[in-house]
């Protein structure tokens, strides 16, 4: 076993599955950063277990030389939402990175049943989730619907087992909407928003990192309600006003009605970033039933990020407190990851574990 992990060559390894599966050259980089971040991570977790291990020459380890094989073939052929079957060998490597981890590397697990039913032909008009519950909608005829509803949760609950996911329950239903094409007043509606929003862009030199938001209202929609975000330092607001004016008079003669919502951009900006993190940590707890999660989310507050975690264990059972730390820490875990920081960068956060009692339990 040995011998061959170490005639294994990672690179002519990443040329075959290019040539066989044509990966463009970005994806492959990208894949193989993320490979070579994992095996860095084992072997450091090797090197503290065994720290007075010394050898004459510089080499992978066998850890390093299971991962470099196993974890290129996870990575590449999607074994973690595949068949549901993986080799102990395989198995091994999966167990050692974080599960937060293994949930960051993957896709939504929606979107991987999406795929799998799209790759299978089902006629799916859509997929979402309600709090723990997938729903499925499918399209075509009743007896269409008869006929393959019972394969398409079947699917549907193939994916969360090969994923360990044992907290969700799949509905199944006959999608009987059609789809209805906008009407010409909707879609002149629509075009007067877009010209309106353009325009004010152009006159305000607006950047991408401020919204407009243009709705129509009244009894026949003779109304516009805007509303402009703007720099919180911004202290010039009534020649921003004017400047504003004039351009949707320009676009349209109906009556308007201008709101300015001022934004803290560098708030902003950090709460985009730790989006991609919490998501994944949102995904990861909710999806197992052993962290009895309800809900994650996050605030910025002077800088700091606070993450929110709700569960549903009662203040009164005797493993709250438990369940909170164990909670506290697997995201711990994720935060000082490269992978996280790569987008958490140096901020400073904190890790709140309520009950469903609303006290705080880590």
């Amino acid at each position: 076993m040995k011998k061959q992990f170490e005639d294994t060559n990672f690179d002519d390894l990443l040329n075959t599955f290019d040539s066989n599966l044509l990966w463009r050259k970005s994806k492959k980089q990208e894949l193989k950063k993320r490979i070579l971040t994992d095996i860095e991570y084992l072997d450091s977790k090797d090197k503290k277990m065994n720290p007075f291990k010394l050898t004459q020459r510089k080499k992978i380890s066998l850890t390093g030389k299971i991962a470099y094989s196993c974890v290129g073939f996870i990575l590449f052929l999607g074994l973690f939402i595949g068949s549901g079957f993986v080799s102990p060998v395989v198995a091994e490597v999966i167990s050692k990175i974080p599960y937060l981890n293994q949930v960051f590397k993957t896709e939504p697990v929606t979107t991987a049943i999406m795929n799998k039913l799209k790759n299978n032909g089902y006629k799916i008009t859509s997929l979402g989730t309600t709090g723990k519950k997938i729903e499925i909608g499918i399209g075509g005829s009743d007896g269409y619907f008869t006929d393959v509803k019972k394969d398409v949760k079947n699917i549907a609950l193939e994916v969360l087992k090969s994923r360990n996911y044992d907290a969700y329950t799949v509905k199944v239903y006959k999608d009987n909407s059609t789809d209805e094409k906008p009407s010409q007043e909707t879609l002149m509606l629509i075009e007067e928003s877009g010209e309106i929003s353009e325009s004010l862009k152009q006159a305000l030199k607006i950047s991408d990192d401020y919204s407009i938001q243009v709705t129509p209202t009244g009894i026949s929609n003779d109304e516009l309600l805007i509303y402009i975000e703007i720099p919180n330092t911004e202290k010039n607001i009534e020649a921003i006003r004017e400047i504003a004016q004039n351009a949707i008079k320009e676009i349209t003669d109906k009556k308007f009605k201008l709101e300015f919502l001022k934004i803290d951009i560098n708030k902003r900006e950090q709460e985009n970033r730790w989006g991609k993190v919490v998501f994944t940590i949102y995904n990861g707890l909710i999806s197992k039933n052993e962290y009895q999660v309800k809900d994650v989310y996050h605030t910025a507050k002077h800088q700091l990020i606070i993450i929110n975690i709700e569960t549903t264990i009662s203040s009164a059972n005797s493993n709250t407190k438990q369940l909170g730390m164990k909670i506290e820490n697997t995201v711990e875990e994720f935060l000082k990851s490269e992978e996280a920081r790569e987008f958490t960068k140096n901020d400073e956060y904190q890790i709140s574990v309520y009950s469903k009692e609303k006290q705080k339990i880590n």
